[in-house]
């Protein structure tokens, strides 16, 4: 009984999956990962859409104990923050005290007579007594915790793993890149783990790390890896899922194994599938997955939809717009309906692209574009303060594209129309 797995045992959203692990062989993905460990004197950027897998796949290989991880998300703009973390993981100081000692040796030569008690006549004696004295002094010395932490890394080759490395302010990655230039020539293992549309500011920050880095970009997921997931994990439960049902979960998640696990885990508490049987069922083919997809809609996205669509807090009021739906608002709810009017995938869209959708919300004259990207900014800038490990969306000012970075954000967007 002790070894019954319970279906959230199984099914495992968000978290690392046992039973359900998909190393998706004939893809090589471990092994291209192994390649840090092997002295490629190479800063290693391992890149995918959030919730792809790609935290799970470097644990596989590096596993928890050894590297040393950090999360990109906790240093935000504290390059301190970031050495000092690793200081606490590795368990060393970087403050040293240090002993000295001399030893001083005399000789002490005496010759006469000793007078003893009780004893009448002089006893003649002759020769030396040594002592030994000890001066000392203690000697304090410190290094920064960069230097403490870099030359410990490096004389262990323990590996350096940054989960989340664009969620770092940019000054803050500058330093940490110029810091680990040396010791990744060097052999020492790094890798950052980013969003695709982040994956090059290493080289953003730091133009000689051109012909240094090993970027590899995790192959979406296809809808058979997917359905795997199902397959695997309902065996172990002792339930059969009809292929229909599993390749319409697949093609629902978004190329994402986590929003598969959810789709998994829900399936099983609606039916109330919850330890393997002893007799082999089947899961109802005709549940209803719409009704399904807008539950989980509902818990994973809406709560920050309704922040962003708030905007930052009001100094002014804003200029009211109608949309085509008859809903008044403001250009911050426009903004968000033209992210409903895209039902994204995980995409990319540049500026000319977006503007189009937001056309096709507005019944009134479009924003100028200074105003819109304004928005973009802001809607940015929230997502990266909201406490989550990943901005669901990203502005890139500089390129004019904006990004949908979070399947379960995508996932809600899809589904909002059909939910409220």
């Amino acid at each position: 009984m002790g070894n019954t797995r319970y279906y959230n045992d199984v099914f495992i959203p968000g978290g690392t999956p046992t039973v359900t692990y998909n190393p998706r062989r004939g893809r090589n993905l471990e092994d291209r990962v192994q390649q840090t460990k092997k002295n490629i004197c190479k800063l290693m950027i391992i890149t995918g859409p959030t919730k792809t897998g790609k935290t799970v796949l470097v644990e596989k290989v590096f596993g928890r104990e050894k590297p040393v991880w950090i999360e990109g998300g906790s240093i935000c703009d504290n390059e301190e923050y970031f050495w000092e973390n690793v200081i606490a993981q590795l368990q060393i100081a970087s403050e040293f005290e240090e002993h000295q000692s001399q030893d001083m040796d005399f000789e002490i030569t005496a010759e006469g007579q000793l007078k003893i008690p009780f004893i009448q006549t002089g006893v003649g004696v002759s020769g030396s007594v040594s002592r030994s004295h000890m001066r000392g002094q203690t000697l304090r010395s410190s290094v920064s915790n960069k230097t403490a932490a870099i030359r410990f890394l490096s004389e262990n080759r323990i590996p350096l793993i940054v989960d989340d490395f664009h969620y770092i302010d940019r000054n803050v990655q500058t330093a940490i890149v110029r810091a680990l230039k040396a010791p990744v020539m060097h052999g020492l293992p790094v890798v950052f783990i980013a969003i695709p549309n982040r994956k090059f500011d290493v080289l953003k920050v730091e133009r000689e790390m051109t012909g240094r880095l090993e970027i590899f970009e995790i192959p979406s997921w296809s809808l058979d890896e997917l359905a795997m997931i199902a397959d695997t994990g309902f065996q172990e439960l002792n339930v059969h899922i009809p292929d229909t049902l599993k390749m319409s979960l697949a093609q629902e998640a978004l190329s994402s194994p986590h929003l598969m696990q959810e789709f998994c885990k829900a399936i099983c508490e609606e039916q109330q599938i919850v330890k393997p049987a002893k007799e082999r069922s089947s899961v109802d083919e005709s549940i209803d997955l719409p009704n399904l997809f807008q539950k989980i809609a509902r818990n994973t996205g809406r709560p920050l939809f309704e922040k962003l669509a708030r905007g930052p807090r009001q100094r002014s009021d804003r200029i009211k717009r109608r949309l085509k739906d008859g809903t008044v608002t403001d250009i911050y709810g426009a903004v968000m309906a033209a992210f409903v009017q895209m039902k994204p995938g995980m995409d990319s869209v540049n500026y000319d692209r977006f503007r189009g959708y937001l056309r096709d919300v507005l019944d009134s004259d479009l924003p100028q574009k200074n105003e819109i990207t304004r928005v973009l900014d802001k809607l940015t800038e929230i997502c990266y303060n909201t406490g989550a490990s990943t901005p669901v969306i990203d502005w890139d000012s500089e390129e004019d594209i904006l990004t949908i970075t979070d399947s379960f954000f995508a996932f809600y967007l899809r589904w909002k129309g059909l939910t409220y």
